[in-house]
């Protein structure tokens, strides 16, 4: 009798506890209710008031909570927000509500482009969702914060997981877009299908597309596509300028003109086009109507850094590297006002280098070393191209000591890296220490015995040094890794022609011909070197004229051009020819030669005169002029003048 009473009166106070509790939760739940319909009524200070009376009663109810954090969240009072929605979450981890509304305060948050809370915000729909598969609107939400965060993949992903309840045409489209960026050609020609078989006669998936083939380097599947996507809206100009580009690029200039002109006929200053137009009319050589489309973007944006780049690739189409560096001056002091620092440093970065590639061409190889080290600094990390180019301008300066610097410092970045490994024993080579040099040389050959790029180089090295049985060496064993390779059979004829072997280099250069027949380079060089020997001139000239149709700026073609019409007797042909190749390539010793002969035998003597003393104090780095027949030339114009009465 006595346990049951005593078990009587300890479960008594139990059971009142439990419906005291319970009597609460009632409580908090009427007063959570008539929060909710205060917010709904507009009455927002009723609905935050009745909202803690509810917390005081139920401080575990994680609907509650959930709502005061959207309270507080409409009120504009973020931290409070914050602080409840977590709460929430803490109290019940299962509640999509609580998990929601968190995720949607951070994405709130997120908004100014904070990477970390839209991250915070993909966190929680993601179990947003895995409590609940079908919550379609954080899933939607869910794809455009990953496409914020610039996770391609993970928005296509989401965008797929969408589609499976809302298959729209707008679902597909997006999906195919986020896979496209992500690199997933594949995913997304699959999702831009199901767009098309949606709605075949809308026009966005067709451009999509077009935009997954144009990126896969199909350029006539995205043609057809991005026609189809014209055909059914045919005003569409970003569509037009798509296909544009994409026909240039194919090399199909005639038809990216049309585009061009199309879109420029419905709106005669849009930028784009005229740049199309520019970039055509310069590949088909029309460089004055290029200029001018450029200049017709710059009298719109005088600052337009792509339109003055364009102006740069016009001036070096022309070879005027003069005009480029002039171009590239007040491409550097443009206002950079519309660009951010991270936009500025890389288009500052991408003239220098241009800069410098210019200065070389012209012989100006300090300043292109300074352009080069000024490139170095704005780039986010170490660029073995550009530490090379720098280092290869120094060496051509004769500046050894800060080439030797230069790529010791390059060497600790990329001790891996061919080209730095071969200039690194060339200023070794130009500081006096050859057989430290061709150790060097020695080990990068038998680290890559059958690498071509890396025997290419080597050759180039000896080459560079007048080690032509080296060279020859090098070349030969090319030739047997790749008997095929139009660079080993080019630059081993090259070789061959320098050591007095024509017959062999000229069977290499016809054998190079049949793989490319459209080389200017290698017609140039076969044309020019059979001029040289007197050998079928009617058959250089042709192959010389040939290379000019394919590159009619080249001053290099130009004396080939001139020397060879000077072997047939057509002199006054010779003169104007070998005065364009001057024009274009600068004070040239080879050329002023070829010129001095030409004028020699056309019987102006004190011109030809003044252009051999020319030749003789013009560069002439690959030391490709015969000076000591030269200097014999000047004499005997010397002493012809002299015998006429001339003074010289």
């Amino acid at each position: 009798m006595y346990l049951l009473l005593l078990s009587a009166l300890l479960a008594g106070p139990t059971k009142a506890a439990d419906e005291s509790k319970a009597t609460d939760r009632r409580e908090a739940y009427y007063h959570y209710s008539l929060g909710i319909q205060a917010r709904m009524a507009g009455d927002a200070e009723t609905a935050l008031a009745e909202l803690q009376k509810a917390q005081k009663l139920d401080p575990t109810a994680a609907s509650v909570r959930a709502w005061t954090a959207k309270l507080y969240r409409d009120l504009g009072k973020g931290t409070e927000a914050l602080s409840e929605a977590r709460e929430a979450v803490r109290i019940d981890a299962e509640s999509v509500e609580a998990h929601e509304i968190l995720a949607q305060i951070y994405h709130a948050l997120g908004g100014n482009g904070d990477a970390a809370q839209l991250r915070l915000a993909a966190a929680e729909f993601e179990k947003v969702i895995a409590l609940d598969p079908t919550e379609v609107e954080s899933m939607m939400t869910l794809a455009s914060i990953y496409g914020e965060l610039g996770d391609n993949k993970k928005a296509g992903d989401a965008w797929s997981r969408f589609s499976q309840f809302v298959p729209s045409v707008e679902t597909f489209v997006k999906m195919g877009f986020y896979y496209l960026k992500a690199g997933d050609h594949e995913a997304a020609a699959k999702a831009a299908q199901k767009a098309v078989e949606l709605e075949p006669h809308s026009s966005r998936p067709y451009q999509l597309l077009g935009e997954i083939f144009s990126q896969a380097d199909q350029a006539d599947s995205a043609v057809l596509f991005y026609r189809k996507a014209l055909e059914v809206q045919p005003g569409n100009i970003r569509t037009r300028l798509n296909l544009g580009e994409t026909l240039y690029r194919a090399k199909r200039l005639d038809e990216a003109m049309t585009e061009a002109e199309a879109v420029l006929a419905s709106d005669p200053q849009n930028r784009f086009g005229l740049e199309l137009k520019a970039e055509v009319l310069r590949d088909r050589k029309n460089f004055d109507a290029a200029l001018a489309a450029a200049n017709q973007i710059l009298a719109q944006t005088p600052n337009d850094a792509q339109a003055l780049y364009l102006k740069v690739t016009i001036a070096e189409g022309r070879r005027d590297y003069k005009e480029a560096i002039s171009y590239l001056e007040t491409a550097l002091a443009r206002t950079k006002s519309g660009e951010d620092a991270r936009q500025s440093a890389s288009f500052d970065r991408f003239f220098l280098i241009h800069m410098g590639a210019n200065c070389r061409r012209l012989g100006r190889h300090e300043e292109a070393a300074r352009a080069f080290a000024r490139a170095k600094t704005l780039s986010d990390e170490p660029d073995a191209d550009l530490l090379a180019y720098e280092v290869e301008a120094l060496l051509q300066a004769k500046l050894t000591d800060k080439a030797m610097t230069a790529v010791k410092l390059a060497r600790q970045s990329f001790g891996d890296d061919t080209e730095l490994a071969v200039l690194e024993a060339s200023v070794l080579r130009q500081a006096g220490d050859a057989r430290t040099a061709t150790e060097r040389i020695q080990t990068l050959q038998q680290k890559s015995p059958n690498d071509v790029a890396v025997l290419l180089r080597i050759a180039e090295y000896h080459q560079r040094e007048k080690e032509s049985d080296l060279a020859e060496q090098v070349l030969r064993t090319a030739r047997t890794v790749a008997p095929k390779d139009v660079r080993v059979m080019f630059q081993l004829g090259s070789v061959l022609e320098r050591a007095k072997k024509p017959a062999e280099a000229e069977a290499l250069f016809r054998q190079a011909l049949e793989i490319e027949p459209d080389s200017p380079t290698i017609m140039n060089y076969l044309g020019y070197m059979n001029a040289v020997r007197g050998v079928d001139l009617p058959g250089s000239l042709a192959l010389i004229e040939k290379a000019l149709k394919l590159d009619p700026e080249n001053g290099a073609y130009l004396d080939s051009l001139g020397w060879v019409l000077f072997r047939l007797h057509r002199l006054e042909q010779a003169e104007e020819t070998l005065r364009r190749a001057i024009a274009k390539e600068g004070d040239n010793a080879v050329i002023l030669d070829h010129l001095g002969d030409t004028l020699r035998a056309r019987g102006s003597i004190p011109e030809a005169l003044k252009a051999w003393k020319s030749a003789l104090a013009a560069p002439d780095e690959d030391e490709e002029l015969d000076r000591e027949r030269v200097q014999e030339k000047v004499r005997e114009a010397l002493t012809l003048l002299e015998a006429q009465g001339h003074r010289p």
